[in-house]
């Protein structure tokens, strides 16, 4: 019977279907426009015991839809299907050791069936009996064909072809001799069919469910566990012994009573395991390794963490990684000031580093991966300035195939307690980027799963490939000696790090995901591409603050000279001379400058070059220059046109460290010296260049005695350029 009228909507139901929804049970009526006309029968909520009487009400299309996409529906019966007998056992409940005997005795029922098409056997038991060789041999073999015929059936996995275990294949059920009978074989033929297949299940299902032992003896255990369970981590052999000791003194106890008590039957060790299992799993836990212990091991997380978009939550750590690595001083830090080599303790040694990661829950991409030295302060800083950055220069600097663009503003960020996560400092920028700060209480790492689960594979997938891996204990270490068989470099190790997150990790198909992270990032920014923060945003939150005096040529930050209109005019008139500055190492050509605490205004670099342009940039442009002269500089054209895209994609590497930017370290920077050089503001506001005399142009005569128009001279016109001074005329 269909609908009486058409609906958007699937139809599950029709008219006296009968049907079950979590414990209540009702029958369609009929079908009417607004949803379904039912009879509700008469139940118990087993929450609260709570008794309702039977009633009839519409329940909506949509509703009997939403309770079938979470599978509460149930149709018990269709009025057009065959009545289902009650005591039959569907084909669905049986259990693979039951089909498996089912299909095994339908082997021997079809070779009789054979035998008796070719006129080999007669239908009597006589005969069945008399040859019951010939009908075991037949079945045997044709029991062996079909085995065989399962064992040809293969899975493809990623195009590989993946045979089932030899236990999937044959498993089947142990049979008794007695099978091999005529009676027996008569027995399944007629059962067969009157019933067909469903006939030859036998009743295995019901074994094992006597009881071996009765109540007083169960009893009488459970008291005895519950004097043994403690924290002492008992183990179950030992319980097992203890049992059956009081089982015996008990027994002993039973014998001597004036009137004999029957005695408790002697359990053995898979009953008392049972019993274990079966009464008190937790608070055998509990008084075994302690609460926190028990809590982390039967603790339920429901349907876990949930994420609709990318960026949403991003979960922050670090990790110590399990190797030995050397810190020698390559041609990555040859840019690095000696005071940056010295937290970096590039020394030679083998040593293990910290590494602060970020992972976003929603794709399982790596959105920050750096070391952190040992005493860097602020890594949380660190962390969140490389989730906001474009890394995939790092990845071309690595040599990885694949970019690194996974990056944005995140909306909420987990991590624990430690003492770089609980600052200040870091509560202020947390704040300052509007980001939801979740804390996850020490020793409750599945609070946040995500970034623990990718330390291991960090450590599995990568670590385990190079020599001097560390051990957690003694024991496992033995007499491997880790530092002295440590052979990557902490350059190399920054390369690897880089590539296998950008070309194995990201492009590895994550089960949870069922695609690579880098395909799920793909997929979650195709509608919804995370913000960023503009260049003033990243100054203010993580810019390091200073100050400044004002000259004649402008503000000198770190070798660079800013300067505008409006702050030259303080240096003119006097007013203001220090000025307090906000500079960003990723964007050096632009500071933020104010003075008297009034508002924070973008100044430019004097010289354009440095627009756009990063602090290690910066550092390699002063490591070239410094020292060097006119002479020098040409002897070495070849060599540094020749080793120049190699030390680029080095220096592009320092992106992955922490680096500590301290106003102290700024302020030792500012001491070296560059040569003069104008302002882009200047030159975009002069326009073309103009000659001294060509503003005579317009028809006024000059001799060439320096006769001048009326009421201008010579110098006075050059007096209308402000920077000009006698000085500069000197020079």
């Amino acid at each position: 019977m269909s609908a009486p009228f058409r609906m958007p909507i699937k139809i599950f139901l029709e008219k006296d279907y009968y049907f079950e929804i979590g414990v209540r049970k009702g029958r369609v009526l009929e079908l009417r426009k607004e949803g379904y006309f039912v009879f509700w029968e008469a139940w118990t909520d087993p929450s609260t015991g709570e008794c309702h009487e039977s009633a009839t009400g519409v329940i909506t299309y949509d509703a009997i839809v939403t309770e079938n996409n979470y599978g509460k529906l149930k149709i018990l019966s269709r009025p057009s299907a065959k009545p289902v007998d009650p005591k039959r056992v569907r084909r669905s409940e049986r259990v693979l050791v039951e089909i498996a005997r089912q299909r095994f005795r339908k082997q021997y029922v079809l070779a009789v069936q054979q035998m008796l098409d070719d006129g080999d056997l007669k239908l009597t038991r006589d005969d069945f009996d008399a040859k019951i060789v010939q009908i075991v041999a037949r079945g045997t073999r044709r029991y062996e064909e079909y085995r065989a015929a399962q064992a040809m059936r293969e899975k493809k996995r990623g195009g590989t072809k993946v045979q089932k275990s030899k236990k999937e294949i044959e498993r089947t059920a142990e049979f008794h001799h007695g099978y091999k009978s005529g009676h027996t074989m008569w027995k399944w033929y007629w059962q067969w069919k009157n019933e067909g297949d469903d006939g030859l299940f036998d009743k295995y299902r019901n074994c094992g469910k006597y009881r071996r032992y009765d109540d007083a003896t169960e009893a009488f255990i459970v008291r005895v566990l519950n004097t043994l369970w403690d924290e002492e981590r008992v183990t179950i052999k030992s319980l097992v012994e203890s049992v059956q000791a009081a089982i015996d003194a008990r027994n002993e106890e039973l014998e001597r009573m004036p009137v004999p008590a029957p005695k408790l039957k002697k359990a053995g060790y898979d009953y008392i395991h049972r019993l274990i299992k079966e009464y008190a799993p937790l608070d055998h836990k509990i008084r075994k390794s302690g609460w926190e212990k028990a809590y982390k091991d039967y603790h339920t997380l429901g349907v876990g963490i949930q994420t609709s978009r990318a960026l949403e939550r991003v979960e922050i750590d670090e990790y110590t990684v399990d190797l030995f690595v050397l810190m020698e001083a390559t041609g990555l830090f040859d840019i690095l000031p000696a005071s940056i080599k010295q937290i970096l303790e590039l020394d030679g040694k083998a040593r293990r580093v910290t590494l602060s990661a970020a992972i976003d829950v929603h794709t399982r991409c790596l959105l920050a991966l750096q070391i952190v030295p040992e005493g860097t302060d602020g890594s949380l800083r660190h962390t969140l300035e490389m989730i906001y950055s474009d890394k995939s220069p790092i990845a071309d600097a690595a040599g990885a195939k694949f970019g690194w663009p996974m990056g944005g503003a995140p909306g909420t960020i987990v991590l624990d307690r430690g003492p770089e996560y609980i600052t200040d400092d870091a509560y202020d920028i947390l704040a300052g980027l509007g980001i939801t700060n979740l804390g996850a209480p020490a020793g409750k790492p599945w609070l946040k799963p995500f970034i623990e689960r990718v330390f291991r594979t960090i450590h599995q997938d990568l670590l385990l490939r190079f020599s001097g891996r560390a051990f957690s204990n003694v024991v496992e270490r033995g007499e491997n000696d880790s530092e002295k068989r440590a052979s990557l470099t902490l350059e190399a190790f920054l390369g690897w790090l880089v590539r296998w997150t950008v070309d194995a990790y990201h492009t590895k198909e994550h089960a949870a995901l069922g695609m690579s992270p880098a395909q799920a990032w793909a997929e979650a920014t195709k509608e919804h591409t995370p913000p960023s923060l503009a260049n003033n945003e990243m100054r203010e939150v993580f810019g390091t603050r200073m100050r400044r005096k004002l000259n004649r040529r402008g503000l000198r930050v770190a070798g660079i000279y800013y300067q505008t209109g409006e702050t030259m005019k303080n240096f003119v008139d006097g007013t203001k001379s220090i000025f307090e500055v906000r500079r960003w190492h990723g964007d050096v050509g632009t500071i933020d400058v104010r003075a008297d605490n009034g508002p924070w205004e973008a100044v430019s670099a004097c010289d354009p070059k440095w627009i756009g342009k990063t602090e290690i940039d910066r550092l390699a442009h002063f490591e070239k220059c410094a020292g060097e002269d006119e002479d020098e500089r040409k002897a070495r054209r070849d060599f540094i046109n020749a080793a120049n895209d190699e030390s680029y994609r080095l220096k592009r590497l320092l992106g992955l460290i922490a680096l500590p930017k301290t106003a102290d370290e700024l302020a030792k920077n500012t001491e070296r010296m560059m040569r003069f050089a104008d302002t882009a503001e200047r030159q975009h506001a002069a326009g073309e260049y103009r000659g001294l005399l060509d503003d005579l142009d317009d028809g006024t005569e000059f001799d060439g005695a320096g006769s001048a128009p009326e009421g201008l001279s010579v110098i006075d016109d050059l007096r209308g350029d402000q920077n000009f001074s006698e000085e500069d005329s000197m020079e």
